[in-house]
Order: structure tokens, then sequence, then C-alpha cells
């Protein structure tokens, strides 16, 4: 009996670690041309190619790695789903406030995540927000 406890402990085990391993591969990742000066959160970019990654954490939470090749400067932020999306690759939504970009919505193939703002940046986008602007690139999974 004892031993039938050990055998069922172990297949569970391995169980729950290939689920968990697998659930954490999921993700996209691209590089993409931004033709503006824009932010993501508190730091600015200029204008040119980035590498983009999103990973999925959980159930409706993800994050968006981006990093400068030029500098290797790397940023990552916390994304919400808002919910499922009908982009075939990876598509970013900027909100155009006084000139410069803020990015706030990743459209991937399988899902739509809102940018996490804080509510100043909410409160002056209600405010000052002019249109928005949407890049893409193409999805690779990881």
């Amino acid at each position: 009996m004892k031993k039938l406890i050990q055998i069922g402990s172990v297949l569970s085990l391995i169980v729950v670690f290939t689920a968990v391993a697998t659930f954490a591969q999921a993700g996209f990742g691209t590089d993409v041309n931004i033709p503006f000066a824009f932010t993501i959160g508190d730091r600015s970019y200029e204008a040119g190619e980035y590498n983009l990654k999103i990973d999925k954490l959980a159930i409706g939470t993800a994050t968006l790695a981006i990093r400068d090749p030029k500098t290797d400067a790397f940023q990552r932020v916390l994304l919400s789903a808002t919910g499922d999306s009908t982009a075939g690759d990876i598509r970013l939504v900027f909100d155009l406030i006084d000139g410069q970009g803020h990015l706030t919505t990743v459209k991937t193939p399988d899902r739509t995540y809102a940018v996490i703002r804080s509510r100043s940046e909410r409160n002056a986008a209600k405010v000052r927000k002019e249109k928005a602007s949407e890049i893409g690139g193409s999805a690779s999974s990881f």
C-alpha cells in the first residue's frame, strides 16, 4: 500500500510539472518597427526597431518584454486580458497624446491585452487624446 501511494505521488508530480512547463512556454514574439517616439509606462523610447515578447502568466494576465537591440535596454510591463483577438499577428495600439505615442493595447493571435497604466496616465489620456495608431509585426510562437 505504501509503495502504491509513493508511485501515485510521483506520477501526480510529473503531470503537474509537465502542465506547468507547457503553459510557461506559451508566448509570442516579434520584431517591430515603430515609426514614432513612444512611451510604455514611465519609460520613453525613440522611433526604431524593437524586439517584443509576450508571455502568458495566468488566466487573464501576461507580460510584455520590450528590448531595444541598439542599446540592449529592457523593460517588462504587466498586461491584463480584455477579450479574444481576431489579429493574425501581434498588433500594438498607441494613443497619441500631445504628439507622443502611449502604448495602450497589445493584440496577439489568441487574445487582446490592455497595458496596465497609472490613474494619472488614464486621466491624461481622457483629456488630451488625439487619435490611436496601430503597429504590427508577424507573430512567432516561443
